[in-house]
């Protein structure tokens, strides 16, 4: 006679139990991220960056958000989620019911814990690649269950300053891309406040900053960096242009605060007796091609 397998109610049983334990078992690991895709929401959502005069782009490929999804109940999850070649991202499940906070670029040392123990951010020392500066740009978004429910997305915005040099090249002799532009002894950590998505600067965390250059003519290169809001001194020798050896160092002309959310630009001409300051703004942040977040969920 030929035997099926069977199962018996209580192995049935059994079984259903152990399976109820590891679920229980698997929520309760509240400072994991998760990678999973059954955690993952089953539709890809475009990540559209949007700052806050209306500008847009895309974040870059391989960009990484944290997060959080708060429920009624006080219970947490923390996931991790990767912006693909086309700059879509799949959003966690969360309810209409649930609150969001998110920020990117994602650390891993930051768990759930890192909503009320106000974590430490430090920018790069070295932000002369395009990386480096993107693993530099703070950014925090919320969206509340009255929000979600009112079609409104995930709004991130920049919270640390980000300081523009724009070298122009008044010899004719020089090749631009040997310029390089330093910043000197600036604050580069803070604080962060993700449930009210602001920072705090750490005021004795300070070090120079290799700055991003991009040659945008002939005649100009222009650098930037990403720092920790301040304030700077007047007289304050802020930055170098290094060029074949010779250091060309330039004190702040006023006193000038670096603020959040803002850019401080500095235009200097460079000339054959030295560099010559040509005008200084703080405006909001223009993000040429970087910019913000809005994720529409």
């Amino acid at each position: 006679m030929k035997r099926t397998a069977s199962f018996s109610q209580s192995a049935l049983i059994a079984c259903l139990l152990a399976d109820v334990a590891w679920l229980l078992s698997a929520c309760s690991k509240a400072s994991e991220y998760y990678e999973d895709e059954t955690d993952k929401a089953i539709r890809s959502q475009a990540v559209i960056v949007t700052d806050e005069n209306g500008n847009e782009s895309t974040l870059t490929e391989g960009s990484t958000i944290g997060v959080y999804v708060m429920g009624e109940d006080g219970g947490i999850s923390l996931h991790k989620v990767e912006v693909d070649e086309d700059g879509n991202a799949i959003l966690p499940t969360f309810t209409q019911e649930e609150t969001i906070i998110a920020y990117t670029p994602f650390q891993d040392e930051w768990g759930v814990d890192a909503l009320t123990s106000n974590p430490i951010f430090t920018v790069k020392s070295d932000q002369s690649t395009q990386e480096q500066y993107d693993a530099s740009d703070l950014m925090i978004a919320s969206l509340n269950p009255a929000d979600a429910k009112d079609g409104n997305g995930l709004r991130f915005r920049h919270v640390l300053a980000k300081v523009a040099i724009h070298v122009i090249d008044e010899t004719g002799r020089l090749e631009l891309n040997q310029i390089n532009v330093k910043l000197h002894t600036i604050k580069n950590s803070v604080w962060v406040d993700l449930l009210h998505q602001t920072v705090t600067t750490i005021p004795e965390q300070c070090s120079d900053i290799l700055m991003l250059s991009k040659i945008t003519t002939d005649w100009r290169i222009s650098s930037y960096a990403i720092v920790a809001p301040q304030k700077i001194a007047d007289g304050t020798t802020f930055l170098t242009v290094m060029l074949f050896g010779v250091n060309y160092t330039y004190p702040i002309p006023q006193a000038s605060t670096l603020e959040a959310g803002k850019t401080y630009t500095i235009n200097i001409r460079l000339t054959l007796n030295g560099l010559i300051p040509d005008g200084w703004s703080i405006t909001d942040w223009d993000d040429e091609g970087e910019g913000n977040i809005d994720i529409e969920v």
